[in-house]
């Protein structure tokens, strides 16, 4: 095989690599004005994405101590907001604690690092505290910033991201003035994680041109 076509491979390869580090993918419902997960119709409905996609994950509802390979900084554990639906409420069927944030940022960090992270929050009100971002480094020197859905009134939101393949050692949510409550947190690697020796499609579709390249090379190659 020449020099050229050996060149012409690697770049194919470098590109599947460079595929499936590709931009998070971001699942997001919210809903207006709820007092219960019951009325958060597009919030389930999002989650449930994200968790068909991420498969099985760590769960943490705040009714027990949380895992040894998370620490929560900003905010505290409660089972009463103070100001009822409008500054958020539990969403774990058959328990009442979550974790509470008045205003400022809550930092999610993981000793294990992950590719998969998703909550829900409620309290929201976006049209009165806008730009609220969810910021993370994936791993690299690339900080990702991602905006919340729009919700008011005490709306309800689910947020959950996975960025395939990052090792993303802590997420943090930008609460800005806003009285917010998070309950039922995702995080992990997710199951299709190249970690876990699932490769991306784009990354295989690569690759397949590659080796067809290399076979067309030998093919024409003179005997």
């Amino acid at each position: 095989m020449s020099i050229k076509t050996k060149l012409a491979v690697a770049g194919l390869l470098s590109s599947a690599c460079l595929a499936a580090q590709a931009a998070p993918v971001t699942y997001l419902g919210s809903d207006n004005n709820v007092s219960s997960l019951a009325q958060m119709v597009n919030s389930t409905a999002a989650a449930a994405s994200f968790l068909a996609v991420a498969g099985a994950l760590n769960t943490v509802d705040f009714e027990s101590p949380l895992p040894a390979n998370l620490t929560i900084t900003g905010g505290t554990t409660t089972n009463n907001s103070g100001c009822g639906a409008l500054c958020g409420f539990d969403t774990t069927s058959g328990s009442g604690f979550f974790r509470s944030v008045v205003g400022g940022s809550v930092t999610f960090s993981f000793t294990n690092p992950v590719d998969a992270f998703g909550f829900y929050v409620n309290g929201l009100q976006t049209d009165l505290v806008p730009q609220q971002t969810i910021v993370y480094v994936d791993g690299s020197s690339v900080q990702q910033i991602l905006n919340m859905p729009s919700s008011i009134n005490g709306g309800g939101a689910f947020f959950g991201f996975i960025d395939f393949g990052q090792m993303i050692s802590s997420v943090t949510f930008n609460a800005t003035n806003d009285i917010l409550a998070f309950d039922d947190l995702r995080f992990g690697r997710s199951e299709r994680d190249p970690g876990n020796n699932v490769p991306e499609p784009a990354s295989l579709a690569l690759l397949g041109l590659g080796l067809a390249g290399l076979a067309a090379a030998r093919r024409r190659k003179p005997m």
